[in-house]
């Protein structure tokens, strides 16, 4: 069992007010991480937490990429990995397209789980982790520089706290932001999802994760991502519509190839939230306080796939956060640093941002999404598709059934993949 909070590992003041080198705002994948990383350099690092439980509640798919496995700092323990996943299955209309290969495959991850062993890894290394604990109030000039919080727990009382350094990982929905005043519009730069893990599933496809393009989920995807051979992660995505996820997610419900798999499907518990499409903020570091995870925008489009990368970013936040509070380096390093690291996977995530909202604009949408999605053409020739006025979905099937077109692209991904590989390992010695 985790000890979350011992006062010892910090300069007490006072009954009600405490000193830390370092002050982690949210104990999800990116702050934990992040924590770690700072205690691990021996500097006093203390994380807090709205929620009463690490890993509570669960609000996204559990997904995670294999290839990107190699960027974390430490192994991940294999149990932790709930169930293997050997591709994606696409479908958009008529058309179904299924992609394998080592950037397709990955694994269904037990957010919970993962949650409190990433919390443990924190607290063996130093850190201590305050839960049920939710930031209301910061002390910053001009400059945000912050001088002091103010925490107050379940129970109403308030806890002052006075950091040298803050990482904000508190979620797309970021208090810290908030206090701030700097944050971008939410409608613009949000989806919301409704999502719930069900039971009693006959999957098509039990070791692909399904994704569904369709105006059921406006500007955004409907999945089905596996858990078990009769479990599954199942979700709608709405974005800048006025359709309600709720509704979204039950039209969702009545697509025959979902209803096919779902119809004796049981809810077990719900997963909705919010995921980050846009950037809410124009940087990633104000003052003394850097942002990480979704308070950064740190995912991979278009599938906002965010776990692993906001562990590597919380990894160089807290690395960072710690020479700063040494005051040996400036949290202005920081994108530098984000960069040296994944630079590759952010520009390209990037792109495809870019030309995403332009898809989002365009009456076939739904079948260049699919072509995004998939990979199976270049952004450029996507591109050239969004200048035409004619329905383009006889070319999206001529490049979808073209078997030398995807032998191509599965070249193109392997030299990816060995790129993604010597670019760690240089960036590991320099």
């Amino acid at each position: 069992m985790i000890k979350y909070f011992n006062e010892n590992l910090l300069h007490m003041s006072g009954m009600h007010k405490i000193k830390c080198d370092v002050l982690v705002v949210g104990a999800g994948p990116a702050g934990l991480s992040a924590a770690r990383a700072a205690a691990k350099e021996g500097v006093k690092t203390l994380v807090i937490e709205e929620h009463p439980e690490i890993g509570k509640p669960v609000q996204c798919a559990e997904g995670i990429g294999e290839y990107l496995l190699q960027f974390l700092p430490f192994r991940v323990h294999r149990d932790l990995l709930r169930w293997k996943i050997e591709g994606m299955v696409f479908w958009a209309r008529d058309m179904m397209v299924k992609r394998e290969g080592k950037l397709w495959s990955g694994y269904t991850i037990d957010r919970e789980k993962w949650d409190k062993w990433l919390a443990s890894l924190a607290v063996k290394e130093g850190a201590a982790i305050k839960t049920a604990s939710r930031l209301i109030y910061m002390d910053f000039q001009d400059d945000f520089v912050v001088k002091k919080v103010i925490v107050e727990g379940k129970d109403g009382n308030r806890l002052e706290i006075d950091p040298k350094v803050i990482i904000a990982a508190d979620g797309v929905n970021s208090t810290v932001i908030d206090l701030l005043g700097v944050g971008e519009s939410y409608i613009e730069n949000v989806v919301k999802v409704k999502s719930f893990e069900v039971k009693n599933v006959r999957l098509l496809h039990p070791y692909h994760e399904q994704i569904f393009i369709g105006d059921f989920a406006p500007n955004a995807y409907a999945y089905i991502f596996p858990i078990s051979r009769d479990r599954a992660n199942v979700g709608v995505g709405v974005y800048k519509s006025g359709k309600k996820p709720e509704d979204a997610y039950q039209e969702f419900l009545e697509l025959p190839i979902v209803k096919e798999q779902l119809k004796r499907a049981i809810n077990v518990i719900e997963k909705s939230g919010d995921a980050p499409l846009g950037y809410r903020t124009k940087r990633w570091f104000y003052g003394n306080i850097l942002l990480v995870g979704d308070a950064a925008n740190q995912n991979l489009k278009p599938f906002v796939e965010g776990i692993l990368p906001s562990m590597i970013c919380g990894n160089i936040a807290g690395k960072l956060s710690a020479d700063v509070a040494k005051g040996k380096g400036d949290t202005s390093d920081y994108p530098f640093l984000v960069n040296k690291s994944i630079r590759p996977l952010l520009r390209s995530s990037d792109k495809v941002l870019n030309i995403l909202h332009e898809i989002l604009r365009n009456e076939n949408k739904d079948i260049l999404n699919l072509l995004l999605g998939t990979n199976i053409c270049s952004l450029r020739t996507i591109r050239k598709m969004l200048n035409e006025r004619n329905d383009v979905s006889i070319r999206v099937s001529s490049f979808i059934n073209n078997r030398y077109r995807l032998w191509a692209t599965h070249q193109i991904e392997k030299l990816y993949l060995a790129y993604l590989f010597f670019w760690r390992i240089i960036r590991s010695v320099l």
